[in-house]
């Protein structure tokens, strides 16, 4: 009884363990706007916003798991949920989803999910990175120099660990989205140094370059 117990023990440590390979989605809001004028966050949204000047929250991504223990309940603070929606303006129907879908999966419960994601957020929007973003806001911005930025912000070795997410509309094409490929625990370990540890990012299609929208 008490081996099966220990088995049982280990087995559920493996369960719950901690995701250490990841995808931090963030959004450029200005420019899903741009494309999504009539979603609800971006109705919303007024003067002073985080989400004018800042690269938002949209999810943080296991790899290649979904749906993992869907019985686990949705329930944040009312602190931390005022928190999320500055950094998340969907996630009042954004957030539940994607607990549902990715959080599930991370291995913590919802509070320190969420609360990793935004200290991820953070320090992304906390780089150069974000400087460069805003001095070339409607500016069509290539791939290739993105990679170039993201490198001397990140370290060179780093330049392809991104993925660059477009949309188009009228006729322009917009950045909307980019993602990081992370590898470590994040909730121990600091943006860099989980984009340190992470490979390249490969097999994805890759924005060749867009417009980085002005709000």
């Amino acid at each position: 009884m008490k081996k099966l117990l220990a088995l049982l023990m280990l087995l559920g440590s493996l369960l719950f363990a901690v995701s250490t390979e990841n995808i931090l989605a963030l959004s450029w809001e200005n420019s899903y706007c741009k494309v999504h004028p009539k979603d609800k966050a971006c109705l919303m949204r007024k003067p002073g916003d985080y989400s004018l000047s800042h690269f938002v929250l949209h999810g943080l991504w296991p790899k290649k798991k979904n749906y993992c223990h869907v019985s686990y309940k949705f329930k944040l603070s009312p602190i931390l949920w005022k928190v999320l929606k500055k950094y998340m303006p969907a996630a009042d129907y954004l957030a539940k989803h994607e607990w549902k879908k990715h959080g599930t999966c991370f291995g913590t419960d919802p509070e320190t999910y969420f609360l990793t994601a935004i200290k991820l957020t953070q320090q992304f929007n906390e780089t150069q990175f974000l400087s460069f973003v805003r001095m070339h806001m409607g500016q069509y911005v290539s791939l290739q120099r993105i990679r170039f930025v993201f490198g001397g912000v990140f370290g060179d070795k780093n330049r392809r660990k991104f993925q660059l997410v477009c949309e188009r509309k009228n006729g322009q094409v917009y950045i909307t989205e980019i993602r990081l490929n992370l590898k470590g625990d994040p909730t121990k370990l600091d943006l860099e140094e989980l984009i340190n540890n992470a490979p390249a990012m490969v097999g994805v299609k890759q924005c060749p370059g867009g417009v980085f929208a002005f709000p």
